[in-house]
């Protein structure tokens, strides 16, 4: 056990989080500046993400082509580390909707690079944690209320509230080298997309979301998501959308058979890992999560947080939707659109376009899926296979019913620590 819980027996929610920042942080502090033309200008921590993705004030919508934003690393020698973007990049990735027109909110990461070794130059993660689903100060209560009373068996909780659930299974997630002091956001970054007879326009939606919010800067994992994993590409080609288009660089051929066994065997190996977790992350999709050598997963999106079951039922609920998300996104997967099946082969090419190929390989699990959609759970559970193995012998197996109880403590104490200065703050 890590001398990090000791925090939730700090007095007030200010002195919790900076007990958790002395136990975290490698770094003394961080400084974010954006460079142009005309210079240096030091800008808000809170308004990154909103100067790089365009919804920003008039004073940064300047921003020329060669823009960068920097990231001093202040070690604790006193020492400077340098990492970039160029903010006209933005990202880069095959998953990224570059129009940002369907876009439901500004993403919440950017990936840094330090270019000190030009052969090999070392990246880490810039994140943004939110608080989602809170519109007012009493939703937040509610919060607190409803798992005082179990009034559910799953809830919505911010990274914010679950850094020490984060922590205790830290083999799961990328390491976590920083994480700022608590902060709000002004400027909304969720929106409601509305699509008329004009076009698309997007209405801002604000949030509650009172100092809890935060950065944190963690490791970047050179392992590939799920769907590069299937094909057996490696790590950096997902980060590059353009190689999408590149015949040379996008000819794959790989045994029908191998394929499916790993498509099979990741969706069991999430499975396990979230029942052997006790929670999930809020967001998950096939290109938030990295597969390795062995086949064991990591968690690398995990800014808005985790849906965290408090009873067996619970984590049933959250297995399901998380496998369902999965299917979606392979599904809608950029990459699997350009493969194909071509006998005892998977196929895939820059030429290959559109093809039905993904919905033709997560049918069987998708069919499981709606065929019991509307039944009770238990029979959802028991009836559906992932890979010849039954779904619920998976959750049986690598279950730890210890986990609700104590997750549930743990949050609650925060919970109450944050209410509590809330209160304190308000008066």
């Amino acid at each position: 056990m890590g001398n990090y819980r000791s925090c939730l027996y700090e007095k007030t929610h200010h002195g919790y989080f900076q007990c958790m920042r002395d136990y975290i942080n490698q770094f003394k502090e961080v400084s974010f500046l954006i460079k142009t033309e005309s210079g240096h200008k030091i800008i808000p921590a809170n308004l990154i993400f909103h100067i790089i993705y365009g919804y920003v004030p008039l004073k940064y919508s300047d921003l020329s082509k060669g823009s960068h934003l920097i990231v001093l690393l202040e070690k604790a020698n006193g020492e400077n580390v340098k990492y970039s973007i160029d903010a006209a990049e933005k990202r880069r990735d095959i998953y990224f909707d570059e129009s940002l027109e369907t876009r439901t909110k500004i993403p919440e990461s950017i990936l840094l690079t330090n270019r000190d070794d030009c052969n090999n130059p070392e990246k880490l993660k810039l994140i943004e944690a939110r608080a989602y689903n809170f519109r007012t100060e009493e939703d937040i209560k509610k919060l607190h209320r409803r798992i005082s009373k179990r009034f559910d068996n799953v809830f919505y909780i911010p990274l914010f509230l679950s850094l020490i659930p984060l922590l205790d299974n830290r083999q799961y997630f990328p390491e976590i080298y920083y994480i700022s002091r608590p902060y709000t956001i002004e400027t909304p970054y969720v929106y409601k997309t509305i699509h008329g007879s004009f076009g698309v326009t997007k209405k801002p939606i604000k949030t509650y979301n009172k100092d809890l919010n935060f950065f944190s800067i963690v490791g970047f994992e050179k392992y590939p998501t799920t769907e590069p994993y299937l094909l057996g590409l490696n790590y950096d080609f997902e980060l590059d959308r353009r190689n999408l288009d590149k015949l040379d660089k996008f000819e794959i051929q790989i045994n029908y058979d191998d394929f499916m066994h790993r498509l099979y065997s990741s969706i069991a190996k999430i499975v396990e890992t979230i029942s052997s977790l006790g929670i999930c992350p809020a967001d998950i999709g096939p290109y938030q999560i990295i597969i390795d050598n062995n086949g064991n997963i990591k968690f690398i999106d995990f800014a808005e947080g985790f849906n965290v079951p408090i009873s067996q039922k619970g984590l049933e609920k959250v297995i399901i939707k998380a496998i369902k998300n999965i299917i979606e996104g392979f599904e809608e997967s950029p990459l699997l659109e350009h493969c194909t099946k071509v006998g005892n082969n998977v196929v895939c090419n820059a030429n290959i376009k559109n093809s039905e190929f993904s919905r033709m390989v997560t049918q069987g699990i998708r069919d499981q899926l709606k065929k019991y959609d509307n039944k009770k759970l238990d029979n959802i559970i028991k009836n559906i296979t992932i890979g010849g193995s039954r779904l619920s012998d998976i959750i049986q197996q690598y279950g730890r019913k210890d986990k609700f109880e104590e997750n549930e403590e743990i949050i609650s104490k925060a919970l109450e620590l944050y209410l509590k200065s809330l209160k304190s703050h308000n008066n």
